[in-house]
């Protein structure tokens, strides 16, 4: 009955996007994630938390899915999102390291690492 149909929180989300378990990547868990922080007020700033935490993980499978996921965010998601991560300079320094692994596209991240590169053309002196 209508009982089982528990209303998804972004929580329950990421589990099913990121499951360990899972064979292959979860698309469509992966998108409703995405959709999920776009409707909610706190959206953005809970899902970051909860991708950091993810990405985290020990199960190296589960970390992957769960930088899918945050790239799949970073390409669909606005402004808000791209803000909060920003927020986190570990996922900043993490996906330099991790994109090559994963074949996430630096071109995502650009623009996140305000004192990364000398991108401002200022000579040393």
């Amino acid at each position: 009955g209508p009982s089982a149909m528990e209303p998804e929180t972004l929580e329950t989300r990421i589990n099913k996007a990121t499951n360990p378990l899972n064979k292959d990547l979860d698309w469509d868990g992966i998108n409703a994630f995405c959709e999920q922080l776009n409707k909610e007020l706190e959206g953005p700033p809970l899902a970051t938390r909860l991708l950091a935490h993810k990405i985290q993980s020990p199960q190296e499978w589960e970390a992957i899915q769960a930088l899918t996921v945050l790239e799949s965010c970073m390409k669909s998601c606005g402004k808000r999102f791209h803000d909060e991560v920003g927020k986190f300079r570990f996922l900043n320094e993490l996906i330099k390291v991790v994109s090559p692994k994963v074949g996430l596209r630096a071109s995502c991240w650009r623009g996140l690492e305000p004192d990364g590169r000398r991108a401002l053309g200022r000579s040393g002196g």
